[in-house]
Protein backbone atom coordinates (compact mmCIF):
# COMPACT_ATOMS: atom_id res chain seq x y z
CA UNK A 1 0.00 0.00 0.00
CA UNK A 2 2.85 2.40 0.71
CA UNK A 3 4.73 1.80 -2.18
CA UNK A 4 1.43 2.46 -4.47
CA UNK A 5 0.57 5.60 -2.98
CA UNK A 6 3.98 6.55 -3.30
CA UNK A 7 3.78 5.89 -7.07
CA UNK A 8 0.35 8.12 -7.19
CA UNK A 9 1.75 10.68 -5.33
CA UNK A 10 4.85 10.88 -7.63
CA UNK A 11 2.71 10.61 -11.04
CA UNK A 12 0.79 13.33 -8.98
CA UNK A 13 4.03 15.51 -9.02
CA UNK A 14 4.97 15.00 -12.29
CA UNK A 15 1.75 15.90 -13.67
CA UNK A 16 1.71 18.88 -11.88
CA UNK A 17 5.56 19.77 -13.02
CA UNK A 18 4.16 19.05 -16.65
CA UNK A 19 1.14 21.59 -16.30
CA UNK A 20 3.46 24.36 -14.90
CA UNK A 21 5.93 23.99 -18.13
CA UNK A 22 3.28 24.25 -20.58
CA UNK A 23 2.08 27.19 -19.03
CA UNK A 24 4.57 28.71 -18.90
CA UNK A 25 5.60 28.06 -22.80
CA UNK A 26 2.33 29.60 -23.43
CA UNK A 27 3.20 32.74 -21.04
CA UNK A 28 0.44 32.05 -18.88
CA UNK A 29 1.44 32.76 -15.19
CA UNK A 30 -0.57 31.23 -12.53
CA UNK A 31 -2.11 32.21 -9.09
CA UNK A 32 -3.94 30.17 -6.46
CA UNK A 33 -4.94 32.10 -2.81
CA UNK A 34 -6.59 30.58 0.34
CA UNK A 35 -8.92 32.49 2.26
CA UNK A 36 -9.18 29.57 4.59
CA UNK A 37 -5.68 29.71 5.67
CA UNK A 38 -4.61 33.36 4.00
CA UNK A 39 -1.94 31.54 1.73
CA UNK A 40 -1.49 32.11 -1.52
CA UNK A 41 0.95 31.41 -3.77
CA UNK A 42 1.94 33.39 -7.39
CA UNK A 43 3.92 31.71 -9.92
CA UNK A 44 7.16 33.47 -11.16
CA UNK A 45 5.35 33.99 -14.44
CA UNK A 46 2.89 35.81 -12.84
CA UNK A 47 5.32 38.09 -10.41
CA UNK A 48 7.11 38.65 -13.64
CA UNK A 49 3.16 39.73 -15.88
CA UNK A 50 3.44 42.21 -12.90
CA UNK A 51 6.75 43.58 -12.70
CA UNK A 52 8.11 41.61 -9.63
CA UNK A 53 10.67 39.76 -9.39
CA UNK A 54 10.44 35.66 -9.26
CA UNK A 55 11.83 35.41 -5.80
CA UNK A 56 10.00 38.40 -4.55
CA UNK A 57 7.52 38.38 -1.33
CA UNK A 58 4.07 39.18 -3.02
CA UNK A 59 0.95 40.06 -0.95
CA UNK A 60 -2.33 40.71 -2.86
CA UNK A 61 -1.26 44.54 -1.95
CA UNK A 62 2.14 44.23 -3.78
CA UNK A 63 -0.13 42.68 -7.03
CA UNK A 64 -2.12 45.91 -7.08
CA UNK A 65 0.68 48.38 -6.41
CA UNK A 66 1.54 47.36 -9.43
CA UNK A 67 -1.14 47.71 -12.04
CA UNK A 68 -1.53 51.06 -13.95
CA UNK A 69 -3.71 53.98 -11.65
CA UNK A 70 -6.19 54.43 -14.08
CA UNK A 71 -6.87 50.70 -13.91
CA UNK A 72 -6.30 50.06 -10.34
CA UNK A 73 -9.87 50.75 -8.64
CA UNK A 74 -11.61 48.75 -11.64
CA UNK A 75 -9.17 46.04 -10.54
CA UNK A 76 -10.02 46.23 -6.80
CA UNK A 77 -13.37 46.39 -7.34
CA UNK A 78 -13.40 43.30 -9.49
CA UNK A 79 -10.97 41.16 -6.83
CA UNK A 80 -13.75 42.26 -3.92
CA UNK A 81 -16.54 41.12 -6.42
CA UNK A 82 -15.73 37.53 -6.98
CA UNK A 83 -14.52 37.39 -3.19
CA UNK A 84 -18.39 38.71 -2.31
CA UNK A 85 -20.98 36.03 -1.24
CA UNK A 86 -22.59 37.25 -4.64
CA UNK A 87 -20.46 36.40 -6.56
CA UNK A 88 -20.73 34.44 -9.79
CA UNK A 89 -17.63 32.84 -9.19
CA UNK A 90 -16.06 34.13 -12.61
CA UNK A 91 -13.31 36.55 -12.73
CA UNK A 92 -12.57 37.97 -16.00
CA UNK A 93 -10.45 41.14 -16.41
CA UNK A 94 -8.11 43.15 -18.26
CA UNK A 95 -5.76 45.93 -17.07
CA UNK A 96 -2.26 47.14 -17.69
CA UNK A 97 0.84 46.30 -15.00
CA UNK A 98 4.08 48.16 -14.40
CA UNK A 99 7.04 46.97 -16.34
CA UNK A 100 9.15 49.70 -16.01
CA UNK A 101 9.17 53.38 -14.87
CA UNK A 102 6.46 54.88 -17.12
CA UNK A 103 6.11 51.48 -18.90
CA UNK A 104 3.00 49.43 -18.91
CA UNK A 105 1.82 46.13 -20.35
CA UNK A 106 -1.48 44.89 -20.89
CA UNK A 107 -2.50 41.42 -19.20
CA UNK A 108 -5.98 39.87 -18.60
CA UNK A 109 -6.61 38.02 -15.83
CA UNK A 110 -9.15 34.78 -15.69
CA UNK A 111 -9.93 33.43 -12.49
CA UNK A 112 -12.49 31.20 -10.51
CA UNK A 113 -13.41 30.45 -7.16
CA UNK A 114 -14.06 27.32 -5.15
CA UNK A 115 -16.74 26.74 -2.32
CA UNK A 116 -16.95 23.92 0.40
CA UNK A 117 -19.99 22.30 1.00
CA UNK A 118 -21.57 24.88 2.86
CA UNK A 119 -21.15 27.37 -0.32
CA UNK A 120 -18.39 29.21 1.37
CA UNK A 121 -15.61 30.52 -1.02
CA UNK A 122 -12.50 28.83 0.39
CA UNK A 123 -9.89 29.11 -2.99
CA UNK A 124 -9.59 32.08 -5.21
CA UNK A 125 -7.19 30.98 -7.93
CA UNK A 126 -6.63 31.69 -11.60
CA UNK A 127 -4.38 32.35 -14.51
CA UNK A 128 -3.15 35.59 -16.12
CA UNK A 129 -1.44 36.30 -19.39
CA UNK A 130 -0.14 38.82 -21.99
CA UNK A 131 -2.54 40.40 -24.34
CA UNK A 132 -0.49 43.55 -25.13
CA UNK A 133 0.03 42.55 -28.67
CA UNK A 134 -3.96 42.06 -29.04
CA UNK A 135 -4.93 45.30 -27.30
CA UNK A 136 -2.42 46.71 -29.89
CA UNK A 137 -4.25 45.29 -32.61
CA UNK A 138 -7.45 46.07 -31.35
CA UNK A 139 -6.56 49.63 -31.20
CA UNK A 140 -4.98 50.21 -34.82
CA UNK A 141 -8.15 48.22 -36.49
CA UNK A 142 -10.49 51.00 -34.22
CA UNK A 143 -7.80 53.73 -35.53
CA UNK A 144 -8.10 52.37 -38.82
CA UNK A 145 -11.76 52.01 -38.52
CA UNK A 146 -11.79 56.07 -37.52
CA UNK A 147 -9.88 56.91 -40.28
CA UNK A 148 -12.05 55.23 -42.54
CA UNK A 149 -15.30 56.61 -41.17
CA UNK A 150 -13.50 59.96 -41.77
CA UNK A 151 -12.62 59.60 -45.06
CA UNK A 152 -16.28 58.00 -46.09
CA UNK A 153 -17.81 61.06 -44.10
CA UNK A 154 -15.83 63.34 -45.86
CA UNK A 155 -16.23 61.54 -49.30
CA UNK A 156 -20.29 61.80 -48.42
CA UNK A 157 -20.09 65.52 -47.51
CA UNK A 158 -17.42 66.46 -50.75
CA UNK A 159 -20.05 63.66 -53.30
CA UNK A 160 -22.75 65.74 -51.41
CA UNK A 161 -21.58 69.13 -52.25
CA UNK A 162 -20.51 68.10 -55.72
CA UNK A 163 -24.39 66.60 -56.08
CA UNK A 164 -25.79 70.09 -55.18
CA UNK A 165 -23.18 72.03 -57.22
CA UNK A 166 -24.53 69.07 -59.88
CA UNK A 167 -28.35 69.96 -59.24
CA UNK A 168 -27.62 74.15 -59.30
CA UNK A 169 -25.40 74.08 -62.74
CA UNK A 170 -28.17 71.73 -64.18
CA UNK A 171 -31.01 74.01 -63.26
CA UNK A 172 -29.05 76.52 -64.76
CA UNK A 173 -28.05 75.17 -67.98
CA UNK A 174 -31.94 74.89 -68.31
CA UNK A 175 -33.25 78.05 -67.42
CA UNK A 176 -30.23 79.44 -70.22
CA UNK A 177 -31.36 76.56 -72.93
CA UNK A 178 -34.98 78.09 -72.30
CA UNK A 179 -33.59 81.84 -72.51
CA UNK A 180 -31.38 81.54 -75.33
CA UNK A 181 -33.80 79.36 -77.19
CA UNK A 182 -36.52 82.08 -76.92
CA UNK A 183 -33.90 84.72 -77.84
CA UNK A 184 -32.82 82.68 -80.85
CA UNK A 185 -36.67 81.76 -82.16
CA UNK A 186 -37.52 85.33 -82.31
CA UNK A 187 -35.14 86.24 -85.44
CA UNK A 188 -35.83 83.17 -86.88
CA UNK A 189 -39.65 83.61 -87.24
CA UNK A 190 -39.09 87.19 -88.66
CA UNK A 191 -36.72 85.37 -91.01
CA UNK A 192 -39.63 83.57 -91.93
CA UNK A 193 -42.35 86.31 -92.04
CA UNK A 194 -40.05 88.68 -93.84
CA UNK A 195 -39.48 85.41 -96.44
CA UNK A 196 -43.58 85.04 -96.77
CA UNK A 197 -44.04 88.59 -97.45
CA UNK A 198 -41.31 88.87 -100.21
CA UNK A 199 -42.66 85.54 -101.24
CA UNK A 200 -46.36 87.33 -101.79
CA UNK A 201 -45.27 90.79 -102.72
CA UNK A 202 -42.43 90.24 -105.37
CA UNK A 203 -42.23 86.76 -105.56
CA UNK A 204 -43.29 86.69 -109.63
CA UNK A 205 -40.19 88.97 -110.08
CA UNK A 206 -37.49 87.19 -107.98
CA UNK A 207 -36.99 84.62 -111.21
CA UNK A 208 -34.14 82.40 -109.64
CA UNK A 209 -33.80 84.10 -106.41
CA UNK A 210 -36.82 82.04 -105.36
CA UNK A 211 -35.06 79.24 -105.05
CA UNK A 212 -32.58 80.89 -102.23
CA UNK A 213 -35.32 82.36 -100.70
CA UNK A 214 -37.40 79.08 -100.46
CA UNK A 215 -33.86 77.40 -99.02
CA UNK A 216 -33.65 80.37 -96.50
CA UNK A 217 -36.94 79.73 -95.38
CA UNK A 218 -35.94 76.03 -95.36
CA UNK A 219 -33.21 76.21 -93.39
CA UNK A 220 -34.40 78.95 -90.86
CA UNK A 221 -37.63 76.17 -90.55
CA UNK A 222 -34.95 73.51 -89.70
CA UNK A 223 -32.98 75.46 -87.22
CA UNK A 224 -36.30 76.37 -85.06
CA UNK A 225 -36.93 72.50 -85.08
CA UNK A 226 -33.43 71.91 -83.55
CA UNK A 227 -33.76 74.77 -80.95
CA UNK A 228 -36.89 73.40 -79.76
CA UNK A 229 -35.38 69.65 -79.75
CA UNK A 230 -32.56 70.84 -77.65
CA UNK A 231 -34.54 72.55 -75.31
CA UNK A 232 -36.78 69.67 -74.89
CA UNK A 233 -33.68 66.84 -74.02
CA UNK A 234 -32.55 69.81 -71.70
CA UNK A 235 -35.57 69.59 -69.62
CA UNK A 236 -35.78 65.68 -69.60
CA UNK A 237 -34.17 65.86 -65.86
CA UNK A 238 -33.53 62.92 -63.35
CA UNK A 239 -37.09 61.28 -62.29
CA UNK A 240 -37.88 61.68 -59.02
CA UNK A 241 -37.81 58.71 -56.71
CA UNK A 242 -40.98 57.80 -55.76
CA UNK A 243 -43.36 57.78 -58.86
CA UNK A 244 -46.54 57.79 -60.12
CA UNK A 245 -47.85 54.00 -61.90
CA UNK A 246 -48.55 54.98 -65.72
CA UNK A 247 -50.13 53.04 -68.21
CA UNK A 248 -48.37 52.85 -71.49
CA UNK A 249 -51.64 51.89 -73.22
CA UNK A 250 -53.03 55.40 -72.31
CA UNK A 251 -49.51 57.07 -72.87
CA UNK A 252 -49.55 56.08 -76.68
CA UNK A 253 -53.39 56.49 -77.05
CA UNK A 254 -52.57 59.94 -76.34
CA UNK A 255 -49.30 59.55 -78.55
CA UNK A 256 -51.66 58.41 -81.23
CA UNK A 257 -54.13 60.98 -80.86
CA UNK A 258 -51.16 63.70 -80.98
CA UNK A 259 -49.16 62.61 -84.37
CA UNK A 260 -53.19 62.02 -85.69
CA UNK A 261 -52.53 64.37 -88.81
CA UNK A 262 -49.35 62.49 -89.37
CA UNK A 263 -51.06 59.02 -89.71
CA UNK A 264 -53.87 60.18 -91.86
CA UNK A 265 -51.05 61.79 -94.13
CA UNK A 266 -49.11 58.87 -94.88
CA UNK A 267 -52.11 56.08 -94.18
CA UNK A 268 -50.18 54.30 -91.75
CA UNK A 269 -51.18 51.27 -89.72
CA UNK A 270 -50.62 51.77 -86.32
CA UNK A 271 -50.87 48.21 -84.55
CA UNK A 272 -50.88 48.21 -80.44
CA UNK A 273 -51.32 45.67 -78.08
CA UNK A 274 -51.97 46.17 -74.58
CA UNK A 275 -49.17 47.78 -72.82
CA UNK A 276 -48.35 47.63 -69.37
CA UNK A 277 -48.80 49.88 -66.13
CA UNK A 278 -45.31 51.30 -65.41
CA UNK A 279 -43.88 53.54 -62.81
CA UNK A 280 -42.68 56.67 -64.16
CA UNK A 281 -43.38 60.48 -65.95
CA UNK A 282 -46.09 60.62 -68.49
CA UNK A 283 -44.77 63.63 -70.49
CA UNK A 284 -41.14 61.92 -70.77
CA UNK A 285 -42.91 58.38 -71.81
CA UNK A 286 -44.70 60.14 -73.88
CA UNK A 287 -41.90 62.04 -75.65
CA UNK A 288 -40.27 58.28 -76.00
CA UNK A 289 -43.06 56.47 -78.05
CA UNK A 290 -43.99 59.73 -79.87
CA UNK A 291 -40.18 59.93 -81.17
CA UNK A 292 -40.31 56.31 -81.90
CA UNK A 293 -43.88 56.06 -83.40
CA UNK A 294 -42.72 59.13 -85.52
CA UNK A 295 -39.59 57.88 -86.72
CA UNK A 296 -41.51 54.48 -88.00
CA UNK A 297 -43.64 56.36 -89.91
CA UNK A 298 -40.65 58.83 -91.27
CA UNK A 299 -38.29 56.17 -92.19
CA UNK A 300 -40.89 54.98 -94.80
CA UNK A 301 -39.74 52.87 -97.89
CA UNK A 302 -41.33 54.29 -101.10
CA UNK A 303 -44.56 53.66 -102.21
CA UNK A 304 -45.15 51.37 -99.35
CA UNK A 305 -47.67 52.07 -96.35
CA UNK A 306 -45.44 52.56 -92.94
CA UNK A 307 -47.23 49.72 -90.70
CA UNK A 308 -45.93 50.20 -87.33
CA UNK A 309 -46.60 47.67 -84.87
CA UNK A 310 -46.14 47.64 -80.75
CA UNK A 311 -45.97 44.42 -78.28
CA UNK A 312 -45.13 43.97 -74.80
CA UNK A 313 -43.56 40.94 -72.64
CA UNK A 314 -42.12 40.48 -69.82
CA UNK A 315 -38.33 38.87 -69.38
CA UNK A 316 -36.71 37.86 -66.44
CA UNK A 317 -33.55 39.73 -66.06
CA UNK A 318 -31.14 36.26 -66.79
CA UNK A 319 -32.87 36.79 -70.30
CA UNK A 320 -32.00 40.09 -71.36
CA UNK A 321 -29.17 40.03 -74.16
CA UNK A 322 -25.82 40.35 -73.26
CA UNK A 323 -25.91 44.01 -75.16
CA UNK A 324 -28.49 45.38 -72.85
CA UNK A 325 -27.45 46.92 -69.66
CA UNK A 326 -30.53 48.93 -67.42
CA UNK A 327 -29.83 51.70 -65.23
CA UNK A 328 -31.71 49.91 -62.50
CA UNK A 329 -31.31 46.35 -61.87
CA UNK A 330 -34.77 44.14 -61.10
CA UNK A 331 -35.51 40.73 -61.59
CA UNK A 332 -37.87 41.26 -64.05
CA UNK A 333 -38.36 44.04 -67.17
CA UNK A 334 -40.96 44.94 -69.47
CA UNK A 335 -40.04 44.19 -72.82
CA UNK A 336 -41.99 46.89 -75.58
CA UNK A 337 -41.21 46.25 -79.12
CA UNK A 338 -42.28 49.33 -81.41
CA UNK A 339 -41.75 47.56 -85.02
CA UNK A 340 -42.05 48.58 -88.40
CA UNK A 341 -42.01 47.99 -92.40
CA UNK A 342 -39.75 51.17 -93.15
CA UNK A 343 -36.04 51.54 -94.90
CA UNK A 344 -34.33 49.67 -92.24
CA UNK A 345 -30.45 50.49 -91.62
CA UNK A 346 -27.33 48.39 -90.79
CA UNK A 347 -26.78 47.21 -86.93
CA UNK A 348 -23.19 48.18 -87.26
CA UNK A 349 -24.80 51.84 -86.50
CA UNK A 350 -27.36 50.64 -83.32
CA UNK A 351 -24.92 52.40 -81.03
CA UNK A 352 -24.00 55.47 -82.93
CA UNK A 353 -28.31 56.38 -83.73
CA UNK A 354 -28.84 56.87 -80.08
CA UNK A 355 -26.05 59.35 -79.88
CA UNK A 356 -27.15 63.37 -80.46
CA UNK A 357 -26.96 64.93 -83.70
CA UNK A 358 -26.20 61.38 -85.35
CA UNK A 359 -28.03 60.82 -88.44
CA UNK A 360 -27.45 57.87 -91.38
CA UNK A 361 -29.47 59.90 -93.93
CA UNK A 362 -29.10 63.52 -94.77
CA UNK A 363 -31.78 66.26 -94.24
CA UNK A 364 -32.88 66.58 -97.92
CA UNK A 365 -34.20 62.50 -97.53
CA UNK A 366 -35.79 62.65 -94.26
CA UNK A 367 -36.32 65.54 -92.17
CA UNK A 368 -34.78 65.92 -88.18
CA UNK A 369 -32.14 67.15 -86.49
CA UNK A 370 -30.62 63.64 -85.01
CA UNK A 371 -32.15 64.54 -81.32
CA UNK A 372 -35.17 62.29 -81.18
CA UNK A 373 -33.46 59.00 -80.75
CA UNK A 374 -30.96 60.52 -77.96
CA UNK A 375 -34.28 61.86 -76.32
CA UNK A 376 -35.64 58.28 -76.33
CA UNK A 377 -32.25 57.16 -74.85
CA UNK A 378 -32.44 59.69 -72.21
CA UNK A 379 -35.97 59.14 -71.01
CA UNK A 380 -35.73 55.46 -70.76
CA UNK A 381 -32.48 55.96 -68.75
CA UNK A 382 -34.53 57.85 -66.67
CA UNK A 383 -36.52 54.93 -65.86
CA UNK A 384 -34.16 52.69 -65.46
CA UNK A 385 -34.23 50.75 -68.28
CA UNK A 386 -32.24 50.63 -71.65
CA UNK A 387 -33.08 50.73 -75.37
CA UNK A 388 -31.62 49.33 -78.75
CA UNK A 389 -32.53 48.55 -81.99
CA UNK A 390 -32.55 45.71 -84.84
CA UNK A 391 -32.78 45.97 -88.07
CA UNK A 392 -31.34 45.32 -91.29
CA UNK A 393 -31.37 47.71 -94.45
CA UNK A 394 -34.62 47.03 -96.36
CA UNK A 395 -36.32 45.20 -94.12
CA UNK A 396 -37.43 47.56 -91.24
CA UNK A 397 -36.67 48.55 -87.94
CA UNK A 398 -37.57 47.27 -84.39
CA UNK A 399 -36.83 49.26 -81.75
CA UNK A 400 -36.89 47.73 -77.88
CA UNK A 401 -37.41 49.18 -74.95
CA UNK A 402 -36.58 47.60 -71.34
CA UNK A 403 -38.13 48.73 -68.02
CA UNK A 404 -37.98 48.00 -64.93
CA UNK A 405 -41.33 45.70 -63.99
Amino acid sequence: MTGKNSSTDVDNVLEVERLQLALQAAGVGTWDFNLVTGYAEWSALCKQLFGLPPDGNVTPATLLEQVHPDDRERVREANARILSPQSDGEHNIIFRTRTGEGHYRWVQAKGKTILNQEGQIVRFNGIVFDVTELIRAQEAQRQAAEVLEQRVTERTQALHEANEQLKKSNQNLVEFAFIASHDLQEPLRKIQSFGDLLKTQIGADLGEAASYLERMQTAARRMSILIKDLLTISRISTLQKFLPSVSLTAVVRDVLDDIGLLIQETEAVIEVDPLPTVQGDPSQLAQLFQNLVSNAIKFQRPNVKPVVRMRAQTVAASDLPLSVKPVRKTGVYNRIDVSDNGIGFDEKYVNRIFQIFQRLHGTSQYAGTGIGLAICEKVVANHGGAITAYSQPGQGASFVVYLPA
